[in-house]
């Protein structure tokens, strides 16, 4: 049988719990670590990756929304690109970052390209990739979401 693996990261106050299996096992070891009374904290972060590098289906990029509460655009792109970067992808495309927002629920602006491009150049939460069309979440970006969402 050719079953995809999946890979998902759980860091809960600076510790980190990985389950490694078939994306249903990993699924539901995530739901039933999530559910307990001890993983409620507000600073938990998941990241789901296949072992090939794509993001499997699931609630990252919603969980870090919700969490993080961004505001505009440019903060969005932030958590995006965030996200994208938890789960092994280094270098995105604007497609990626497009459908992180779907993923999300949120809705994505109009031009992917320029909500990066703005991001970079206005803010420096991303930065430029390896090639054109290719972006990475800057230190200033990952440090930004980690420390300074939410805003208080």
């Amino acid at each position: 049988m050719n079953e995809s693996k999946c890979r998902a990261t759980i860091d809960i106050n600076g510790g980190t719990i990985t389950f490694e299996g078939p994306q249903e096992f990993v699924e539901r070891q995530v739901e039933l670590w999530m559910s307990s009374s001890s993983s409620k904290q507000s600073d938990s972060v998941v990241a789901y990756g296949r072992t090939m590098g794509a993001i499997s289906p699931g609630a990252t990029e919603r969980i870090l929304i919700k969490d993080k509460q961004p505001s505009g655009h440019l903060e969005i792109v932030a958590v995006m690109a965030f996200a994208l970067t938890q789960a092994g992808m280094e270098e995105f495309s604007e497609e990626d970052v497009r459908l992180a927002y779907l993923r999300a629920g949120a809705r994505p602006p109009k031009v992917v390209a320029q909500a990066l491009r703005d991001a970079k150049n206005r803010t420096g939460y991303v930065e430029t990739g390896s090639r054109r069309g290719l972006y990475r979440l800057s230190h200033y970006g990952d440090t930004f979401v980690r420390f300074d969402l939410p805003h208080s």
